[in-house]
């Protein structure tokens, strides 16, 4: 097939023209984003119960939630939060299930159970994470907020419409209603309370169909159209016909207003009210395309807007993913030019430039299944390409190399490149199968950060296949006619680079002579400079941890003060909060480009904290956005430490974290869970694990989600009460009518709905005398006040009690600055010493060490077991190519001196070993060996020859170093651009770099030196094969 494809005139570039069309045609489909999504499949379960305490809602819905779904197949853990008024549990689904089974699984357990309590809400089940944030849009200016929710509302139906856009949540807000504030002195004159009230008007307020009349000409339908749909129209209800004959109107004994409910649900741009529109994508598509869809509708409506409105998009966590992309891209030409230059130095430019046409042929075939498979264009796959720009280079230097030594010879063209070709066929198929011995086990990593990283060798390994292709089929034929200009002679810079070269060859040959000749003392030293090197990781020289930090352009700052905090202290705190942001702004904004500023805008949302995960008019969150992090010269870490600096202590506050939006996959840096039956035992033993935590360097935004909830009175009745024929039911109606109010349906006018509330007015119910002065309504007509009918007691409850997998359990968690502390060594620690003995102290007590913690042992456990089957694979390919049990290993114990470079890289360059390394790292054992191969197969033939050990050993080294010298400096090359990348951006990435490009130089030294000790040593156990044969006697 070789020959056929390099005589035929036409066969070989049709190929490469079929590669690059589909390669052009795949690439537009390919979604655009930040990283390979990680996360898990996840259900939802959230319960309203309206007036119930997070320990109710514990045992009224999270307890039979979970009696019911822990059996529900692929269920890998459940987390049921109770809070004041509603439960949220979430089912996470384990990686061998299946989503749309799971879920309906899910929904099917859930509708079945009836034993929650009657004035709960219907459970609603979704599945979660089937839509992402693309941006949001914010509509503010000097309108009645009345205007601004209608043009908001018409605003965000015209985004939902488009195609690209799958959901818009609208925040800033609350949910329109017509209040209705009873007076409760003109209750008491008229005999009414405010549950009798509700009863009159849900009988007298109707909208419903009442029957058909059919005559004899058609059917006429029946309809009750009393609904009171407008201020006016609920103000002229009558509720009571006096004896008289006169009638009682609504008006008479209530005010109704148009509100926005909740009150504390509202949203600040840059200290102007706005309403934020959160827009999502489906999961799936392409951010990008979205975000240019959104933008592009946004600009026509500010165009059309009146100027006393403003239409924005903020918030945009997306465009960033363009400017990612883009500096791999441009790393991606730099080093591809820097390729071919190495490659022009070694080879005429014609045939450096055929050779390098195997770059396009596997960035094709990378693309073209990347688009078969569902990959995305994302920061991992696109370092996979730039890996192999180097890598794939290797197949067409051997062989280039081969076919140029065998035209020299001279002959027929076709001739020499079928000769070239098969002289080299068995080792370059050997490096390929040792090269996805390798990466086809790590194709198969677990957790979230397995995720990430599994896409790397899936990617190298489909741009590896094309380039063998290419390599075996399409390279020849244009190298046939290179061949025939071989013969000329060189010019003058090929005469001094070649001179050179010789040079250089000949002194790496010396000292591999050396090294051969003092086998024992070379082994030697490469066995003490491994035990250095994991003496040094284990002694915590060159650190571990999850995932390096990437920097966005939005950071937040989430606001907690104790449950029951009037609003106004908390707006008090927020002044504080934005106060110390604007110093912070003019401390940084003169250091940036052309002074410009680093805070672009401020958003100010009310009723608002993700990592508190509670809503109220305690909780409230400042986001910011920054001047883009490829612009800017300030890091994330330094804003975030300065602004927390300039805010200072924040009185009464219970949690104050500035972070940015979203995590990462490698999880909270620090997380601890910790199971107990009982609640205050739980919370001291919280208590006492975050003192500890906080006494470390480094570690900021600590919180524990088991907190004091509102204060409460808590009521029960008195003896007396039955005799009064009142109930516990019919107290709890009273009372809950009145102080936390009735909703009684919602009416629509056209698009806009309302809902309707009674509550008595807030002069009735804003102090304890209001209660005092409560008075019940009887059967008999009669009223008795509240002291006769309940006793009245002062307590705390807790604010969210949290269930995993049906125990009780509270998770403290805090961020760790990487300029300042390890999450992992402050997580050794915790562990070595500090966890025991708390656990020892309380029986009872379980801790589980979860986040970064978890997830980094989870998914450097796949490697570790993904580069054993990894190795055990190069060991079956080089034991049948060399027919040899021994030599394998020799080959391979090449593989831990890659080690050496890859720490001591890793130091040199001040990066800590992460995830990310640890692929770079395993990564190598299937390109180092290649050389290794190379190497001993050159060695073994020289002995077969007759040389001695020590002259076959140099001749090997002198013949394979070019050939080595060039591979790795193609490799090291296509990766230097990225390495010296100073963006912000690149951070993420330049540990898996530097392992390789460190490793690579490291262990190609130390191949062409250590290997052929090896080998010598193996020699003189009598286990090579092709030594030489004794002289007979």
């Amino acid at each position: 097939m070789i020959r056929w494809f390099a005589g035929h005139p036409t066969a070989a570039n049709l190929l490469l023209i079929l590669f690059l069309a589909v390669g052009a045609l795949t690439l537009p489909t390919l979604v655009r984003e930040t990283f390979p999504d990680f996360r898990d499949s996840e259900v939802e379960i959230t319960v309203t119960y309206r007036g119930a305490t997070a320990g109710e809602v514990e045992d009224a819905i999270c307890r039979p939630l979970w009696d019911a779904l822990q059996g529900v197949e692929s269920l890998r853990e459940m987390t049921c939060s109770a809070q004041d008024n509603r439960a949220r549990a979430i089912a996470v689904m384990a990686g061998n299930g299946t989503v749309l089974r799971f879920v309906n699984a899910i929904r099917t357990e859930v509708g079945a159970i009836d034993s929650f309590p009657d004035r709960a809400d219907p459970a609603l089940v979704r599945e979660l994470f089937r839509t992402d944030v693309v941006a949001s849009v914010a509509v503010s200016g000097a309108l009645p907020l009345h205007d601004l929710d209608l043009y908001a509302d018409r605003l965000a139906d015209r985004i939902a419409a488009m195609p690209e856009i799958a959901l818009v949540n609208r925040s800033g807000i609350g949910t329109r209603q017509f209040r209705i504030e009873a007076r409760r002195a003109v209750l008491v004159q008229h005999g009414l309370t405010v549950a009798g009230l509700a009863n009159v008007l849900g009988a007298q307020s109707l909208d419903q169909p009442a029957g058909t009349l059919e005559t004899p000409g058609n059917d006429l339908r029946l309809r009750l159209t009393e609904e009171r749909r407008s201020i006016a129209e609920l103000a002229a209800l009558p509720v009571l016909v006096l004896d008289n004959g006169a009638r009682l109107v609504l008006g008479d004994v209530a005010t109704i207003t148009e509100t926005h409910t909740p009150v504390e649900e509202r949203a600040y741009l840059d200290g102007v009210p706005a309403i934020l529109l959160e827009i999502h994508k489906p999961r799936g598509t392409d951010a990008l395309r979205a975000l240019d869809a959104l933008r592009g509708l946004i600009d026509r409506e500010a165009e059309a807007a009146p100027r006393s409105l403003q239409v924005l998009v903020v918030q945009d966590t997306t465009s960033i993913v363009q400017d990612r992309l883009s500096m791999l891209l441009r790393n991606g030409a730099v080093g591809l030019v820097l390729v071919v230059i190495v490659m022009s130095l070694f080879f005429r430019p014609g045939l450096a430039l055929w050779a390098a046409m195997g770059l396009p042929v596997a960035m094709a075939g990378s693309l073209a299944w990347m688009a078969a498979t569902g990959l995305t264009l994302n920061m991992i796959t696109m370092v996979a390409l730039l890996m192999a720009i180097g890598i794939v280079m290797d197949d067409s230097i051997v062989l280039s190399d081969s076919i140029a030594v065998e035209a020299a010879k001279g002959g027929n063209g076709i001739d020499a490149v079928v000769r070239g070709v098969a002289a080299v066929a068995p080792g370059v198929s050997a490096s390929f199968l040792t090269t996805v011995a390798v990466f086809g086990p790590l194709s198969f990593l677990s957790g979230t950060m397995g995720k990430v990283l599994e896409v790397l060798p899936i990617v190298l390994i489909a741009a590896l296949a094309a380039s063998l292709i290419e390599a075996f089929l399409i390279l020849p034929h244009h190298l046939r006619h290179e061949a025939d200009r071989v013969v000329k002679a060189p010019g003058f810079f090929r005469r001094t680079f070649d001179g050179a070269f010789e040079v250089l060859r000949e002194g790496m040959g010396r000292l591999a002579d050396l090294a051969i000749k003092a086998r024992y003392l070379t082994t030697g030293l490469a066995i003490a400079a491994l035990v250095l090197t994991v003496g040094a990781i284990a002694a915590g020289v060159v650190k571990r941890e999850a995932f390096p930090d990437i920097d966005g352009d939005v950071v937040e700052a989430r606001i907690m003060m104790p449950q029951g905090t009037p609003l106004a202290r908390t707006q008090e705190a927020v002044a504080q909060v934005e106060a110390a942001l604007g110093r912070v702004n003019d401390a940084f904004t003169p250091d940036q480009p052309d002074e410009q500023s680093l805070v672009i805008r401020r958003i100010t949302r009310f009723n608002r904290n993700v990592s508190a995960g509670e809503t109220g008019a305690h909780v409230a969150t400042v986001s910011v956005d920054l001047l883009g992090a490829e612009t800017r010269t300030t890091t994330l870490d330094e804003i975030i430490t300065a602004w927390r600096e300039a805010i200072g202590p924040l009185p009464g506050a219970s949690s104050l974290i500035i972070a940015e939006p979203g995590l990462g996959p490698q999880g909270i840096a620090l997380e601890l869970r910790i199971t107990h039956r009982d609640l205050d035992v739980l919370h001291q033993s919280a208590a006492l694990l975050l003192a500890e935590l906080e006494t470390y360097r480094g570690v900021r935004n600590p919180l524990v989600d088991l907190r004091p909830g509102n204060p409460e009175l808590r009521l029960t009745l008195t003896e007396g009460a039955p005799a009064l024929g009142l109930t516990s039911a019919e107290v709890a109606s009273q009372l809950r009518a009145a102080f936390l109010g009735a909703a009684l349906t919602e009416v629509r006018t056209g698009a806009i709905a309302h809902g309707v509330e009674l509550i008595l007015t807030h002069e009735d119910r804003d102090q304890l005398a209001d209660l005092a002065e409560f008075t019940f309504l009887l059967a008999d007509g009669r009223t008795v006040p509240l002291d006769t009918v309940l006793r009245v007691a002062e307590a705390r409850g807790w604010g969210t009690i949290t269930h995993v997998d049906g125990l009780r359990s509270v998770t403290i968690e805090a961020d760790v600055d990487p300029r300042l502390g390890n999450a992992d060594a402050i997580t050794a620690d915790l562990r070595a010493e500090f966890l025991p003995a708390l656990t020892a102290q309380t029986p009872g007590l379980q801790i589980h060490v979860e986040g970064q913690a978890a997830n980094l042992a989870e998914t450097s456990g796949s490697i570790l077991k993904g580069f054993a089957l990894g190795l055990l694979g190069i060991y079956l390919v080089l034991s049948f190519q060399f027919r040899s049990y021994a030599e394998p290993i020799i080959v391979m114990l090449t593989i831990p001196l890659a080690l050496l470079g890859v720490v001591w890289g890793h130091w040199a360059m001040g990066y800590d070993i992460s995830m990310p390394s640890m692929m770079g790292a395993a990564s190598l054992a299937g390109i180092v060996v290649n050389n290794a191969i190379l190497l001993v197969e050159v060695i073994k033939s020289r002995r077969a020859e007759g040389f001695d050990l020590v002259k076959a050993a140099g001749a090997a080294v002198r013949a394979r170093f070019r050939p080595i010298l060039i591979t790795v400096t193609t490799t090291v090359m296509g990766m230097v651009p990225l390495l010296t990348e100073a963006s912000l951006q690149a951070q993420v990435l330049k540990p898996l770099v530097v392992s390789l490009v460190f490793g690579m130089l490291a262990s190609t030294l130390l191949v062409l030196l250590v290997l052929p000790a090896f080998y010598g040593i193996l020699d003189d156990l009598g286990l090579a094969k092709g030594r030489r044969k004794p002289a007979a006697l």
